[in-house]
């Protein structure tokens, strides 16, 4: 896939800016709920570990991250960007979920 050169480091840039924007607005949130908050960290994470994997696939032949046989490469990428994805939705709604349960730690205070 063609690109120009630009692409690659704003692509990686921007996937970085905002997840550091997502983890600063959840800490700001979630402060106080520390269940929650360690939740949506979780999320943050594993997001950025798929994006990685996403990245890889993408820009992989380009930025030299495949080995001898690229189609396998992006295979086993593309499935663990999946993988990633959903660990890192279950997290978000696991963090959601925690909002509507009063926090022990607050709540015996």
């Amino acid at each position: 896939m063609s690109f120009e050169a630009e692409v690659i480091p704003l692509f990686i840039g921007g996937c970085i800016a905002v997840s550091l924007l997502e983890l600063a607005a959840g800490w700001v949130l979630f402060r106080g709920r520390k269940q929650a908050g360690a939740l949506f960290t979780g999320h943050v994470a594993s997001m950025a570990v798929g994006l990685f994997f996403l990245v890889r696939c993408i820009f992989g032949d380009r930025l030299g991250l495949t080995g001898p046989i690229a189609s396998i490469d992006h295979s086993v990428s593309i499935g663990l960007f999946g993988l990633c994805w959903t660990a890192s939705v279950l997290f978000l709604l696991s963090a959601l979920g925690r909002l509507n349960t009063p926090d022990r730690e607050t709540s015996e205070h």
